[in-house]
């Protein structure tokens, strides 16, 4: 069955897909088909803010990714947890709004040879998405789509983290966002109103309404379709049947890190041996389709306070009187996050920029029931900033509906476990500064601080988790073996890019929600330029 042809097809309705929808069809003479395996990314549990507790876990709303065995963890297998609906990761995420140092950015191009996404580029395009709850600055733009606010109530202790981290010798940041991520700071996050503002309700819900815009949901993407080596259009499955789309101008797959790579392979584009071995056509040898896979891996120091907390407030009539505040004022408990303060550190002195990333929340899990914890506790969550640690994407068939082969070694190269201990390390030491030791009245997790370097690393790779952050599956760059070009076009094919965080080449210093974003717009720039 055939779907009426479009200009541009889409195949993935998350953060970036979204948006790049919505900018291409602000042209009506362009019809754009966006395709999306999930649901529609609304309703009562996606739009208040502490609703995606409810969604991850749930296989209608996660795609819940199995990883391999990972021996850098002991040959644990790790959940990876990502948006299954329109919006995609920015519908359950914590909705940390942060963009990234501006040397993320300018190495990228310095250093990769990525033309046109220096910070100064980039910028323009986190700046063109954002809806900010403040005045107006050279880093910020008020007239934006994304809502990006301070949350509603700031828990107390979120600005005694900061006050610690000064306390150790960090700067205060005044603006982060201004591309300057080193020293302490209060988060953004991705609110408006109170309300949870995903990528798909802050680019499609007006989008929608548009004549040329068409957004099928419930379609599982197959493969582009490839004929004399230009994409023609995509092959998906919706309602149990096989349908095409054609695509008069490009394809675009913005279906993420994860699940991009895959489309790829499917069509043909990827390492031969690995196609040929499935029975795949090659349309392009390409042997980093799939591979320098990069995610933040993420252990938590929990601690004991003396004031109460929000994993203290978490019973049935506290949870009764939150959902009543939020439906009357859109504030309360119901509007919490789980992070609210950052700092980014170095982890050793001399290191030119920090190494670390430290996110703060007002909350704690016991470790033994994954509930809440009975008494008052916080929680940092600790990151090496730029992992090196590297792992690859692979499909197990030439069947969409089989789960992709996540193979990584979370912390498989030393010096990011190294760089981990020695974070940690300096998480107790903010904790034990004299603006927070005040407050510190026992540990959670871990139980005891660990006595070696052997020791903590045997911790780490017992509890470390993953930060939600996959990148650079389908590496850009400006060599010839990069996946695609700095114009984000496919090598080796006609008509067809990859616009998502699978492009970022190396891992940003942030947590990747609004990096995707910017790509999206960004894309949708260039795909303008080329058709000019």
């Amino acid at each position: 069955m055939t779907v009426e042809a479009a200009d541009y097809v889409i195949a993935g309705g998350g953060s970036a897909g979204c948006a790049l929808a919505s900018r291409l069809s602000e042209d009506p003479k362009c019809r754009v088909v966006l395709l999306e395996a999930g649901g529609p990314g609304d309703g009562f549990m996606v739009k208040m803010p502490s609703g995606s507790y409810k969604l991850l876990g749930k296989p209608r709303a996660d795609w819940m990714y199995m990883t391999e065995p990972d021996p850098s963890l002991g040959g644990r297998r790790v959940m990876w947890t990502a948006g299954k609906m329109l919006g995609g990761g920015s519908a359950i995420n914590g909705m940390m709004y942060i963009r990234g140092s501006r040397h993320d950015y300018d190495g990228y191009e310095q250093d990769l040879g990525c033309e046109g996404w220096g910070w100064n580029n980039v910028l323009t395009y986190f700046k063109r998405s954002e809806g900010f709850d403040g005045p107006p600055s050279q880093s910020h733009s008020t007239d934006g789509p994304l809502g990006v606010a301070l949350p509603r109530k700031i828990h107390p202790l979120s600005y005694t983290f900061i006050d610690a981290c000064a306390d150790i010798g960090l700067r205060r940041v005044e603006d982060y966002c201004g591309g300057d991520v080193d020293g302490a700071f209060m988060a953004f996050v991705t609110q408006r109103g109170g309300q949870r503002s995903s990528a798909a309700r802050a680019f499609l819900e007006a989008a929608m309404k548009r004549p040329n815009l068409t957004v099928i949901t419930g379609a599982l993407v197959d493969k582009v379709l490839i004929e004399d080596g230009r994409a023609t259009g995509v092959q998906f499955i919706h309602e149990g049947a096989v349908k095409t789309v054609a695509a008069r101008r490009e394809v675009v797959i913005t279906a993420s890190a994860i699940a991009s790579p895959t489309i790829l392979l499917r069509s043909g584009i990827g390492p031969r041996a690995e196609l040929e071995a499935l029975g795949i056509e090659v349309k392009v040898d390409a042997p980093d389709v799939g591979k320098n896979l990069q995610e933040h891996a993420s252990v938590q120091t929990s601690v004991i306070v003396d004031v109460p907390t929000v994993n203290t407030r978490m019973g049935p009539l506290h949870l009764a009187k939150g959902v009543v505040q939020y439906l009357l004022t859109r504030t309360g408990i119901m509007t919490a996050t789980p992070v609210e303060s950052m700092a980014f550190i170095r982890s050793k002195p001399g290191l030119d920029k920090p190494d670390v990333k430290l996110q703060f929340g007002p909350m704690a899990f016991d470790p033994k029931t994954r509930g809440p914890f009975k008494k008052p506790g916080i929680v940092v969550y600790t990151n090496v900033s730029k992992p090196r640690s590297r792992g690859e994407i692979r499909i197990r068939s030439a069947n969409p509906a089989d789960a992709p082969v996540i193979d990584h070694r979370l912390l498989g190269d030393p010096e990011d476990m190294a760089t981990m201990i020695r974070g940690l390390k300096e998480v107790d030491r903010i904790l034990h500064a004299p603006s927070f030791a005040k407050h510190f009245k026992g540990r959670i997790a871990p139980e005891a601080l660990p006595k070696t370097d052997e020791e903590w690393a045997d911790m780490i790779r017992a509890r470390a988790g993953i930060g939600y952050h996959p990148v650079g599956t389908c590496r850009m760059g400006g060599d010839a073996n990069s996946v695609v070009d700095p114009r984000l076009r496919v090598r080796g094919v006609v008509g067809l890019r990859v616009a998502d965080a699978s492009v970022l080449p190396i891992m940003p210093s942030a947590n990747t929600n609004a990096p995707a974003i910017m790509v999206g717009e960004k894309a949708a720039d260039l795909i303008r330029e080329d058709a000019a």
